[in-house]
């Protein structure tokens, strides 16, 4: 991907969490990129689902505050409320962010996340939106 198309995007992104911000004390952030270090499914708590990203979402600056998320600094899970617990998003569509986190970690992908910190779950911020990076193509001699 070229340079100026990376920009795009990343001006795109922080567009999209500044469009869906809402609250005057909450804000949504686009991380840029992060690593899943690992996930986690429970039937009853956090939602049901959720990921361990690095960074974490405590240390992700909001798009329109330049803050840090009002996210726990002590842990870097994030839940994608696979149950409907909070009622922000279909357990269908929950479940399939789900699964690209799943998938960036298997592959060892990196990440674009933007987090909810109004929203959360015992505790911890809800994702409203994950997108997969391209792969990083390493130009050859």
């Amino acid at each position: 991907m070229n340079s100026q198309l990376t920009a795009k995007v990343k001006s795109l992104v922080t567009v999209l969490a500044f469009v869906a911000s809402s609250g005057a004390n909450a804000e949504l952030g686009a991380s840029g990129s992060v690593s899943v270090i690992s996930t986690l499914q429970d039937p009853v708590n956090y939602g049901g689902c959720m990921a361990r990203i690095d960074p974490g979402p405590g240390e992700i600056v909001g798009a329109t505050t330049g803050s840090l998320l009002d996210c726990p600094l002590d842990d870097v899970f994030v839940s994608f409320d696979c149950l409907n617990f909070s009622g922000q998003t279909s357990k269908s569509s929950a479940q399939q962010m789900f699964q690209t986190a799943q998938l960036a970690y298997v592959a060892g992908e990196k990440v674009n996340v933007v987090v909810d910190d109004s929203v959360k779950l015992n505790g911890f911020c809800l994702v409203r939106r994950i997108d997969l990076l391209p792969k990083t193509i390493e130009s050859t001699p």
